[in-house]
């Protein structure tokens, strides 16, 4: 190879794919904060609640934000049903969307307007278990409930299943709260969206260990 061949291709390799490589990251990143700030639910046939860690049988702080917020935006009418997710972790007596429902007949939400969905152990498994059913009773706005940065992907998900979702973020956020850990989750949020997006064009199975 030729000298000038030799330089031309190490400015590729190590100034302009660095370059492109880092302004993807940084244009995701940004639409990944900018959606986690943004709460724009409306009147919708069901909302979709993304579960988290449960500890004996009892949501995880993370999931309990969650919930409090579905109870909320429930008691302000915004949907007359809830869904919760979330599967079976190492405790085989209790899935994320039981605990879930339990916690949410606690609020007060009248248990027939409550369905769950429990054979996924993913966000995308999750949504995917979600879309036969959410099809079959015509429920085709969905307003999905989690933590800020897991938003964007969120609705990405849903949309790619010809559903709408309107994000709403769980307010008082433990993730979103502190500066470093949504800063982290967002980071990492962009990978994980990015590993989506080459399951969804090379059909490859994406990684199980995406953050929830």
């Amino acid at each position: 190879m030729k000298q000038r061949g030799k330089r031309i291709l190490f400015q590729i390799l190590f100034t302009y794919l660095p370059l492109i490589a880092f302004a993807y990251v940084l244009m995701i990143y940004i639409l990944i904060r900018h959606t986690a700030v943004r709460d724009d639910a409306q009147p919708a046939d069901i909302i979709v609640v993304l579960g988290a860690a449960q500890y004996n049988g009892r949501p995880s702080p993370v999931f309990k934000a969650r919930l409090d917020h579905t109870a909320a935006l429930f008691k302000k009418n915004y949907a007359r049903r809830i869904m919760t997710t979330g599967g079976y972790g190492l405790d085989p007596r209790y899935s994320e969307a039981g605990v879930g429902k339990s916690y949410l007949l606690k609020r007060n939400i009248p248990e027939e307007c409550i369905v769950t969905e429990t054979r996924g152990l993913t966000t995308t498994e999750s949504i995917e278990q979600s879309i036969p059913f959410l099809k079959t009773q015509n429920l085709t706005r969905v307003i999905a409930v989690s933590d800020g940065f897991h938003l964007f992907r969120i609705k990405k998900i849903f949309r790619d299943h010809q559903i709408t979702a309107y994000g709403s973020p769980a307010q008082n956020s433990l993730i979103e709260s502190n500066f470093r850990s949504r800063t982290w989750a967002s980071l990492r949020e962009v990978f994980v969206y990015t590993a989506y997006l080459a399951q969804r064009k090379l059909n490859t199975p994406i990684p199980a260990w995406e953050f929830s």
